[in-house]
């Protein structure tokens, strides 16, 4: 497998990730709120970091992340709305990184792409809101949180997944 070829699949997967980074978003408010329809989260869960976009977006992992790193770089202290945007931004970057990561890995290893995408989705999920984020001291781990949020968070990476692999197959079809 020559370099050429993943260093292209990189670069689709990242082009992939912007429409599975939109979708993703645009589908998370449903999500949610079929999730607390199903399991419903105590008042005062929803207030933990990461547990509400809907009610509470500044308090997503990313809006934290960039509202510390303001702070801490200069002690800078974002509104609201700034802490929106930053996440925005954010969110998109690390779709682009996760979907070129996710690109170079299916032209190496084309059984990455397996479930169409929905595994890499979960396991992105994993990686990030699981792990990752509970070992920064960001965002309790999954067993701590509310069960609406563990459902809904992990159901949007599974969509942001398949989104990611139809857009690549797409994408690979058409780019020179």
């Amino acid at each position: 497998m020559s370099a050429h070829r993943m260093l292209r699949g990189a670069a689709v997967g990242a082009l992939a990730s912007l429409p599975a980074s939109y979708v993703k978003a645009v589908t998370e408010p449903a999500l949610q709120r079929a999730a607390e329809q199903v399991v419903p989260p105590q008042v005062w869960q929803k207030r933990l970091v990461g547990t509400d976009p809907s009610g509470h977006p500044e308090n997503m992992p990313p809006a934290v992340v960039a509202a510390e790193v303001a702070e801490l770089r200069d002690g800078t202290v974002l509104d609201t709305a700034q802490k929106v945007r930053a996440s925005t931004a954010i969110h998109y970057v690390f779709g682009a990184v996760a979907g070129a990561a996710y690109g170079a890995l299916a032209a190496r290893f084309p059984g990455v792409t397996s479930g169409g995408g929905a595994p890499a989705g979960i396991a992105l999920y994993a990686a990030t809101h699981g792990t990752g984020l509970p070992a920064a001291g960001i965002q309790e781990p999954p067993w701590t949180l509310p069960a609406s949020a563990v459902l809904w968070e992990s159901g949007s990476h599974a969509v942001y997944g398949v989104t990611l692999e139809v857009s690549r197959r797409l994408l690979d079809r058409v780019l020179p």
